[in-house]
This record gives structure tokens, sequence and C-alpha cells, in this order.
């Protein structure tokens, strides 16, 4: 479910500006932003467990 999170804000925000709700949609896209932000650091600093 939290790998679905930033596709559902990027879609919210999507549909907000569509609705011309600009500011709000700028905050959306923030958000969803901050949530790649924190998910890309927790996967580059993870350990990749590679089985060969």
């Amino acid at each position: 479910m939290i790998m679905m999170l930033p596709f559902l804000t990027a879609s919210l925000a999507i549909w907000l500006a569509l609705q011309g709700k600009r500011r709000s949609c700028l905050w959306l896209w923030l958000i969803t932003l901050a949530i790649y932000a924190a998910w890309c650091q927790y996967h580059m600093t993870d350990a990749l467990p590679i089985s060969l």
C-alpha cells in the first residue's frame, strides 16, 4: 500500500490541476516529491540482497 502513495498523491494533484485549484495542486506535488525523496533515500542506503 505504501508504494501506491506517491501515485495516489500525483493523481490527486493532476485532478486538482484540471479543476483549477492551483495552490492545492502545488502542495500535493510537493508532498509527492517529499515521498519520492524519502523513498529514494531509504532504498539507496538499504543493503541490496542479491543471490547469485
